[in-house]
């Protein structure tokens, strides 16, 4: 029962990320618009906006949840997100549901599951956080952005590059709000004396910006798995390079489990 508000907390976050994620695509084309402003341009953008805000809103239960829950265990969650993605995209986008879908959701919460119960049990304020790690899991999306950004890169290379970023940086949000929390609790006041509020600012605006951009060069097949695949993935790389944290080796499997499910999904769809 001590776990079942922030595991609540974590399913909300993550449902409001999917249903932010499927109002930007839904309201996308105002971006680029070339005809006369017209009440079609302006419903698409309340709608982007309306999926920006919800997209932003999401930390708050995000970072209720990572009070007491590690980053990697609340991103995994992101597998829910996937689920839900899925029932928006029908709903919003009228995507067909498939029999398989049922299946893979299955897979995706029994492996969030084995994930939460194989997780060594680690005081918060017993991580010691390695900066070197951080700073590298801070470079490399940067990094990937920066190298796709030449228009001379094909459109597929380029799609899964923003969709990678996005997923990478939506994942170092995570981390830095985990930071954030254990060593502030919710005193909001005292987060600007910290570095992790600036790093959760940059992740935000870069995995906005990359996000925008993937959608922009390819379809929600092409960026939903990479994104949310790495998104998973990420804080796994995270527990080891930046809280030193030793893995279980049944959770390896969980998150492939998990990782393999999310795309298996999407790519249904």
């Amino acid at each position: 029962m001590k776990q079942f508000f922030p595991i609540l907390m974590a399913l909300t976050a993550y449902t409001m990320l999917s249903l932010g994620f499927v109002l930007q695509k839904k309201g996308i084309r105002w971006m680029g618009w070339k005809e006369a402003k017209n009440r079609v341009y302006y419903g698409n953008l309340a709608v982007w906006v309306s999926g920006f805000l919800i997209m932003n809103i999401y930390g708050v239960p995000s970072a209720i949840a990572l009070k007491t829950l590690p980053p990697h265990i609340v991103a995994a969650f992101a597998g829910w997100g996937i689920v839900m993605l899925v029932l928006f995209s029908r709903f919003f986008l009228q995507e067909k549901i498939h029999r398989s879908d049922y299946y893979y959701s299955a897979a995706i919460v029994l492996g969030i599951f084995l994930l939460g119960w194989f997780e060594p049990h680690v005081q918060p304020n017993g991580y010691r956080i390695r900066a070197w790690g951080l700073i590298l899991l801070t470079v490399v999306p940067t990094a990937i952005v920066i190298a796709a950004l030449p228009k001379s890169l094909g459109k597929r290379l380029k799609t899964g590059c923003y969709a990678s970023v996005s997923g990478m940086a939506a994942a170092l949000m995570v981390v830095s709000l985990r930071l954030l929390v254990v060593r502030y609790g919710y005193d909001v006041s005292l987060y600007p004396a910290s570095v992790f509020l600036y790093l959760y600012v940059f992740s935000a605006l870069l995995s906005l910006v990359a996000l925008q951009l993937a959608l922009k060069s390819g379809s929600m097949i092409a960026v939903g798995p990479l994104q949310y695949a790495a998104n998973i993935i990420y804080p796994v790389i995270a527990a080891l390079l930046v809280f030193g944290q030793s893995l279980h080796i049944m959770q390896i499997p969980a998150v492939g489990l998990i990782v393999y499910s999310v795309s298996a999904l999407l790519k249904k769809h």
